[in-house]
């Protein structure tokens, strides 16, 4: 077995024979949209100048992954299995032009981390791209390209067939971009709405993420009237055989409540379990969120950072432990666009 990934017991309902009844991603992938608020999540960006929204929207995701672990599931050789960490990969352009070279960013967001080291993480990585240096993943794809058609042919037929076994080399497991929990493509920064991604059958990704741009956009307030707020689409792409639609849809709630609520992003109930030791919450009976709370602890207005850290650890201002956040000066120079692996596709 894989480090860090065990297998799910199988189910005794119609689940259990998905894998072999659905036995592609392309078979089983199910599209859902979220509209978001973005202003509060702004606001508190222009306040601050400590994050970007793209990496909010990269540690809100991290977090429901860990409150919702069924999220971090995925299929391979007709079995089901759960991560212990959350993989996020993302890829970015160099520079906004035709000849603008693209690479990939995989962040890992561990159980210890706290957000500063989780921004921080995504700042260093983005650096280290920007730099320009060859990554693991660049200087494979450059060596397989260059064998013969039959050899390369055999090769990958080959990876996937330790893949299904659950085999495959761990190196190349760790820079591959499509061995991931989950891919998010920051199409608004190039300035396009976001298209709904199908899923690779390559690597172990269950879902995708699309993230269009921010603009006015009319909406119902809790009045019931018509106005305008600054909003953005997100378009998920997720493979229905890791979990069924109540779980999903209670996942997303919170996703969408730690957008439009940012002072939840970070402090929230199961956080709080967690770090008391309390029993871990049944993912069937996770109740609606109330009026006040939106289904999430927290103080409202706390300082940011302040109190606790991502997954139950000792935020930066706690003495404890913590690192200041670095200023991301231009990381919005950075672009994100979509991943280009239709070369690892056998013909």
């Amino acid at each position: 077995m894989r480090e860090g990934i065990t297998r799910v017991p199988a189910s005794n309902d119609l689940t259990a024979i998905f894998p072999y009844i659905m036995k592609r991603r392309c078979d089983s992938q199910v599209y859902y949209q979220i509209d978001l608020n973005a202003e509060p999540l702004l606001a508190l960006i222009d306040e601050n100048r400590a994050f970007t929204f793209f990496q909010a929207v990269l540690l809100a995701l991290a977090k429901t992954m860990r409150d919702r672990p069924w999220l971090n599931r995925f299929v391979m050789g007709r079995r089901v299995y759960e991560r212990r960490d959350v993989d996020l990969c993302f890829i970015a352009r160099r520079s906004m032009d035709d000849e603008g070279s693209e690479t990939n960013i995989k962040l890992r967001v561990t159980r210890s981390d706290d957000d500063a080291a989780v921004i921080n993480r995504i700042e260093r990585l983005i650096e280290e791209a920007r730099a320009g240096e060859e990554k693991a993943d660049d200087s494979a794809i450059s060596s397989l390209t260059k064998l013969p058609r039959f050899l390369l042919r055999a090769v990958v037929n080959l990876l996937y067939w330790m893949d299904f076994h659950m085999i495959f080399p761990k190196n190349l497991e760790k820079s591959d971009p499509l061995h991931c929990s989950a891919y998010v493509s920051n199409l608004g920064s190039i300035g396009i709405d976001a298209p709904f991604h199908h899923l690779y059958e390559w690597g172990t990704c269950s879902l995708f993420l699309a993230i269009g741009t921010i603009g006015p956009k009319l909406t119902v307030d809790e009045s019931g009237a018509t106005v305008v707020k600054q909003m953005v689409e997100v378009k998920v792409t997720l493979d229905e055989r890791i979990a069924d639609g109540y779980y999903f849809a209670r996942a997303f709630d919170i996703f969408k409540n730690y957008i439009e609520n940012p002072e939840t992003l970070f402090v929230s109930e199961f956080e709080q379990r967690r770090r008391e030791g309390a029993e871990p919450f049944d993912p069937y009976n996770v109740g609606q969120p109330s009026d006040d709370q939106s289904g999430l602890s927290g103080e409202p207005g706390a300082e940011m950072f302040g109190q606790q850290g991502a997954f139950g650890q000792p935020g930066p201002s706690d003495p404890s432990g913590g690192g200041q956040f670095d200023h991301p000066e231009s990381s919005d120079a950075f672009h994100v666009g979509q991943p280009d692996f239709e070369r690892f596709n056998p013909d």
